[in-house]
């Protein structure tokens, strides 16, 4: 098609039609405008936010700077989501949008034209930035609903040894809450503010729920959770006021757990939908969840901007070899 068939074509749209067309262009080019600003706002190997730097030659395709504060180089990515990469910036936001809509791995390979395994692991660097995210937010205030939801453990990708290997869908050898079970504590405000985590298996204890939520909680708010009596210790420790429901009987306009236990069925959908996690990678699915939940308003384009100006702050001396081993679960 030629310059003159398109400007043809372009003119018979609507005016709503041509708005979310500029829209677009206009998005791509503050992206264009964004990655191509590598001046660094601190020094990564020192920290000063005041620092003077002088530009030291091209390493790999990317500028080097050299810190007047310390004297160590860096170049402008150093310690960031593209830092020790092959692959263009362009391809890590791909990756991004792709993470973001959950769309397979192998789509979203094909899109940036690497293997499989490339995109795997491309994925999972992301995903530790996005824990880190996630664990610096801010806490949960006010009304805070907490509850439980358990996946069944998986080994998907690792020999079983201790019990008879299940195929892709199948139920617990154990009756009820096991140890097959995986817990995850979910805890959310009513500013929509959510975290997320796997702590232990079957029924949590005060020290696992204390040690997932204890830094997410506000003090002096109000917790409110069901009859499990591991969260009073969270909540004498925040100096939270309790509010415990016992059956929905118990529960009002104000104090419920509708939107906890909606958030449950939201993350088991996204589980059902990648068709399979490996439980040592579970926690950085619950930051993956956590994001979209914060964002649920929000379109993926919109979401993908917010997300990637948080990724330009922060610096991780994560490598994909680190990746393959840094804070997965024990299982």
């Amino acid at each position: 098609m030629t310059h003159k068939e398109l400007r043809a074509m372009l003119e018979q749209l609507n005016e709503y039609q041509l708005k979310q067309i500029s829209q677009a262009a206009m998005r791509f080019l503050a992206l264009n405008q964004e990655l191509a600003e590598i001046e660094p706002d601190a020094c990564p190997c020192c920290g000063d936010q005041n620092a003077v730097f002088i530009r030291k030659g091209v390493q790999c395709g990317r500028q080097r700077f050299q810190c007047k504060s310390c004297g160590r180089k860096f170049t402008y990515d150093t310690k960031q989501l593209t830092s020790n990469s092959h692959q263009p910036t362009e391809s890590w936001v791909i990756v991004l949008e792709d993470t973001l809509s959950l769309a397979s791995l192998d789509s979203t390979a094909e899109k940036i034209g690497v293997c499989h395994s490339t995109a795997f692991h491309m994925r999972h660097k992301l995903l530790v930035y996005m824990e880190e995210i996630v664990t610096s937010s801010a806490p949960l205030e006010a009304l805070i609903e907490a509850d439980e939801t358990y996946m069944i453990e998986s080994q998907k990708g690792t020999k079983v040894t201790h019990r008879k290997p299940r195929r892709h869908g199948e139920t617990s050898g154990k009756r009820g809450l096991s140890n097959e079970q995986m817990c995850i504590c979910v805890a959310t405000d009513r500013d929509h503010h959510v975290i997320a985590r796997c702590v232990n298996r079957a029924k949590p204890g005060s020290e696992d729920i204390m040690n997932a939520l204890g830094d997410h909680i506000a003090e002096k708010s109000v917790l409110i959770f069901d009859g499990i009596t591991s969260y009073n210790y969270l909540a004498e420790q925040k100096e939270c006021e309790k509010v415990s429901l016992v059956g929905h009987e118990s529960y009002n306009k104000v104090f419920h757990l509708n939107t906890v236990n909606s958030l449950h069925s939201r993350f088991k959908e996204m589980m059902r939908k990648l068709r399979g996690v490996a439980t040592k990678y579970l926690n950085r699915y619950t930051a993956l969840f956590s994001l979209i939940a914060m964002t649920a308003a929000c379109s993926v384009t919109e979401a993908a901007d917010q997300l990637r100006r948080s990724l330009r702050s922060l610096r991780l001396p994560v490598t994909i070899e680190s990746v393959k081993s840094l804070n997965i679960l024990a299982i």
